[in-house]
């Protein structure tokens, strides 16, 4: 019996997820896709496109739209207790009206496929965006299974989530001895090259083992090497094309340009500036180990897990705020920029709130995270894995975001803003504590429920056994059973 599954094929997913199409026998893809261009680049690699944003939007902003309504269970249905359209990264960059008609293209487009095709999985990575949302809730009003991937702490391995907040994997059986060993091995090798700062994820620079090329901005975008940014002229000049092009499609739109692409000038604007951030505005690395210092890393942005792990959390700049306003005296808090959004503590924003703080310091994203980490007493993250590290480098982490790690040993799970002041004024936060071999199970743990294989960009994303990986992972969630579950079930008490 053929099965269905439906993706969301936008950006490096136009190529990837045909390629697995191609190697998953008796199943059938259906693709969703951003543009029109990405329609003729699925076509021509044998894939079927089942709806074209950019078609749908450009054809119904023509004619009389009705606005979109949210549907009055559509929040109870995801889980998601906040507004889909005001969530998205792109949408509340038009005007009201626009953007309503927007969403009413989208629902009416989303509701008839679903009409026309029973799918017994929606295959994505999970975006911060409407359609994202939209396709969620679809998915469980007709019994349609979401796998949303995402990348384990650890290399070689992912897993699939069936809610939005992405926190707690899913997998169909139990991993035999020999893959449950092979688990332990990777686990355990990787978190002691996280303490000797040996091993770190593919996107960082310093263990991409990504070699800068003319052409490597092309292949980012199609998925074949991870996307690492270096300062400079070459990803100044590559910004400023973007930002160029993004411009151009708001001009067009919407004749002549998608809707995300054309939202997108204020995001791409953000970048531009963070790249031209003077190196004047940061300061060195503290030269001694103090438990006076506090680490906060900042977290690339946007980005879908500070929404779908702290959808309350309104931005990083408040949050950092509300840190500084409860710090006891004589802490220090020390800002770490992501490795690949260096410049992002140049913005307004940051430099307003240094200008108010003196126990604030700025560190460049290119500096060791782990080295600063070592030489703090502290760390607070919403939902970024420089948590995890921390915990494993023995210091102790406050939590607000749903992540993983949130009631790991050493970590304080937040349930409020008031238990974040009382947790900063609580000595034994700034205490050391070694967790180490208790953490590890925990990984391993998490482990258990994750497949081999890697869906992010990478030098190993097209290879075959990583495709092949990818579609038995996808096909061991396509036995028969129950796709829908509670929304309640995926989300864990905040208090706990």
């Amino acid at each position: 019996m053929t099965r269905h599954v439906l993706c969301l094929s936008r950006s490096y997913l136009a190529h990837l997820l045909p390629a697995l199409g191609k190697r998953h026998s008796d199943t059938r893809y259906h693709h969703i896709v951003q543009t029109d261009a990405e329609a003729r680049s699925i076509a021509a690699q044998g894939g079927e496109v089942v709806l074209n944003l950019e078609a749908v939007i450009r054809e119904g902003l023509s004619n009389e739209t009705p606005l979109w309504r949210e549907p009055e269970d559509m929040r109870a249905v995801t889980g998601f207790s906040w507004s889909a359209i005001q969530s998205d990264r792109y949408l509340p960059h038009f005007d009201h009206g626009t953007r309503l008609r927007i969403a009413g293209l989208l629902d009416g487009a989303v509701r008839e496929l679903f009409a026309r095709q029973h799918f017994d999985a929606f295959v994505s990575e999970p975006v911060a965006l409407f359609i994202t949302h939209l396709l969620f809730y679809y998915c469980r009003s007709n019994g349609t299974k979401p796998l949303l991937w995402g990348n384990t702490y650890f290399p070689d391995y992912f897993y699939f989530a069936n809610a939005a907040n992405m926190s707690t994997p899913q997998r169909n059986g139990t991993l035999e001895e020999p893959e449950a060993q092979r688990l332990r091995q990777t686990v355990e090798a990787y978190v002691g090259g996280v303490v000797g700062d040996k091993a770190g994820p593919a996107y960082h620079y310093a263990f991409s083992g990504v070699k800068n090329t003319r052409l490597g901005y092309f292949k980012q975008r199609r998925g074949e090497m991870p996307l690492v940014l270096k300062p400079g002229l070459t990803s100044i000049g590559l910004q400023a094309a973007r930002l160029g092009r993004a411009a151009l499609k708001r001009a067009l739109f919407p004749r002549g340009a998608d809707f995300i692409t054309a939202g997108s000038v204020s995001e791409h604007t953000r970048y531009m500036r963070s790249l031209l951030t003077p190196p004047r505005i940061y300061d060195g690395m503290p030269e001694t180990a103090s438990a006076d210092h506090v680490v906060y890393p900042l977290q690339y942005e946007p980005e879908a897990s500070l929404l779908y792990y702290a959808p309350e959390i309104v931005s990083q700049t408040s949050f950092v705020e509300t840190i500084l306003k409860a710090l006891p005296p004589g802490k220090l808090l020390w800002v770490k920029e992501h490795p690949n959004q260096f410049g992002a503590l140049g913005l307004k924003p940051w430099r307003r709130l240094r200008k108010r703080y003196a126990n604030l310091r700025f560190v460049h994203g290119r500096q060791s995270g782990r080295e600063l980490l070592k030489r703090a007493g502290l760390c607070v993250t919403i939902s970024s894995t420089m948590g995890m590290d921390a915990l494993l480098i023995g210091r102790r982490v406050l939590v607000a975001g749903d992540v993983f790690f949130r009631n790991f040993p050493g970590a304080v799970a937040l349930a409020s803003y008031a238990h974040l002041g009382e947790a900063l004024n609580d000595p034994a936060s700034y205490t050391p504590q070694n967790e180490r071999v208790a953490l590890t199970e925990r990984l391993i743990d998490f482990g258990t429920h994750a497949y081999r294989g890697d869906p992010q960009p990478s030098q190993i994303l097209f290879e075959p056994d990583n495709l092949d990986r990818l579609v038995a992972a996808i096909d061991n969630e396509l036995v028969d059973g129950d796709p829908r579950s509670t929304p309640g079930d995926s989300h864990r008490d905040r208090g706990s």
